[in-house]
């Protein structure tokens, strides 16, 4: 094929890409609204598909992989009944600029390079990501808001996973304090930490838990009470749409401290070992610490 005929072929895409963007735009200014109409769902749908197809055949990855991931969620508002508001709608409106973006650099006098064009796509691809998890789960009959750092939340049974994960808690602390049941609490905060690792509150709060379970120091009749109150109200505030609600008490913050302690390494090679014990030490306590080293190397050598 000549580079006549490439050029002609791209140009028939563009111009293609062009209208089916018009038919994007026009039912995503106000999505709200477009929801009540199927067949305008249907058009934006086609409208994704077309794009995503004829970028594949031309080899245009970076627009095909964005026109694919728009197909994908106007896939899920046609096949389920979504309330959309107004999270999901800005999303939406920010998958459609890439799309558009891409289709306008490969009209500029330099066309778009593939490289270029996948760095537009990794930028992109949390807010898809966020996208589908956001529909899916308002397509359950879940609901999104805003976290403090500006990334969503689906919180469709946020505080029943967590209380969840709660009771399973308390199982444990029911049982002997052991280095096993303590790596179980352990395992337990780390899946609480997975329910939402993009809130800092949550994320500093399971991170306090984990802290105090991981020192012996501290009893089980200690820890239980202070973690299962704290992260399960947390976890209620989450689901409201209160993060801003939610503080770390003064009771986790003190057994997280608690818990702290300094760990010392002990050098492998005998004479970086008296080096640290010489540094550790003053005169007299390494000379009681010498008798005692005698007298143990005298009675090892007896027995």
């Amino acid at each position: 094929m000549s580079s006549e005929q490439d050029d002609r072929i791209k140009q028939l895409f563009i111009l293609e890409a062009e209208e089916h963007l018009v038919t994007l735009e026009n039912g995503l200014v106000d999505l709200k609204s477009t929801m009540s109409d199927s067949e305008a769902i249907n058009d934006m749908f086609r409208a994704a598909h077309s794009v995503k197809g004829g970028a594949a055949m031309l080899g245009m990855h970076s627009v095909q992989k964005v026109a694919h991931r728009l197909e994908d969620c106007f896939k899920i508002i046609r096949e389920n009944p979504v309330d959309i508001d107004q999270t999901v709608e800005s999303q939406f409106l920010k998958g459609y600029d890439t799309l558009k973006e891409l289709v306008e650099r490969l009209q500029s006098p330099y066309g778009l390079r593939e490289e270029e064009g996948q760095e537009i796509v990794d930028s992109a691809l949390p807010i898809f990501s966020e996208l589908e998890t956001n529909l899916n789960t308002l397509a359950s009959g879940g609901t999104v808001s805003q976290s403090t750092n500006g990334k969503t939340i689906s919180k469709s049974n946020f505080a029943q996973q967590v209380k969840s994960k709660l009771k399973e808690m308390l199982e444990v602390f029911k049982q002997a304090d052991s280095p096993e049941s303590r790596k179980q609490l352990t395992e337990i905060c780390n899946g609480l930490l997975k329910l939402d690792e993009n809130t800092e509150i949550w994320k500093s709060l399971v991170t306090y838990s984990r802290q105090a379970i991981a020192s012996s120091k501290l009893s089980y009749q200690i820890l239980a009470p202070v973690i299962i109150k704290e992260l399960n109200q947390a976890g209620e505030l989450i689901q409201a749409g209160k993060v801003q609600e939610i503080v770390a008490s003064q009771d986790l913050k003190e057994i997280a401290k608690a818990s702290e302690q300094k760990k010392v390494t002990l050098p492998k090679e005998p004479k970086e070992l008296v080096k640290l014990i010489i540094k550790s030490f003053n005169h007299k306590q390494l000379e009681a610490i010498a008798r005692l080293l005698v007298k143990h190397v005298k009675s090892s050598r007896n027995n």
